[in-house]
């Protein structure tokens, strides 16, 4: 049985005017629960065009992206670190493009409007960038600019993974 703090904590008890747990105790109860939960899950969770469950309509669209352009992809592979006598988990990467070696982050909340939810996504990602880089693991980053249409994204993915790789896959597949 999974339990979370808040749960045990600020356990919802019933209020009465005679009760010690008045409004203003109530109210900075809920306040300093606010404050420490974990932020809320992003996105509208979607399915792709392959019936694939995702996070978010941003994911949904890269999946479709990749499926429209026959690029065989893993969602959610776990990437392990390169380290020969002890593998560990790094993360859980949005995509995995295990022909071409290379993982596909897109980075949703990197502008979200909430400040504190922006800053502790920018520090995860940061840390994420650096186990990749640590690790050799060669990362593909989008962000909600890449994705303001579907040229947009078909250019930037192809202008990104042409850098990384040397090549463009839509030209490879032709070929």
């Amino acid at each position: 049985m999974v339990l979370h703090l808040d749960q045990l904590i600020f356990r919802e008890r019933p209020f009465s005017d005679s009760a010690p747990w008045n409004s203003s105790r109530m109210g900075f109860l809920s306040w300093l629960r606010d404050l420490i939960k974990a932020p809320q899950d992003y996105g509208t969770p979607s399915v792709t065009l392959t019936g694939q469950p995702v996070k978010s309509k941003a994911e949904k669209i890269i999946a479709d992206y990749l499926t429209r352009h026959n690029i065989v992809y893993q969602y959610e592979a776990q990437a392990m670190t390169n380290n020969w006598l002890i593998k560990q988990k790094i993360s859980r990467p949005d995509f995995y493009l295990p022909q071409y070696k290379l993982i596909i982050e897109y980075w949703g909340l990197v502008d979200s409007p909430d400040k504190r939810t922006r800053d502790r996504y920018i520090k995860s990602m940061r840390w994420k960038m650096a186990q990749y880089h640590r690790n050799n693991i060669t990362v593909l980053s989008l962000y909600p600019s890449n994705l303001s249409s579907l040229e947009t994204l078909d250019y930037s993915f192809r202008k990104k993974f042409r850098d990384l790789k040397g090549f463009d896959p839509q030209q490879q597949r032709t070929s």
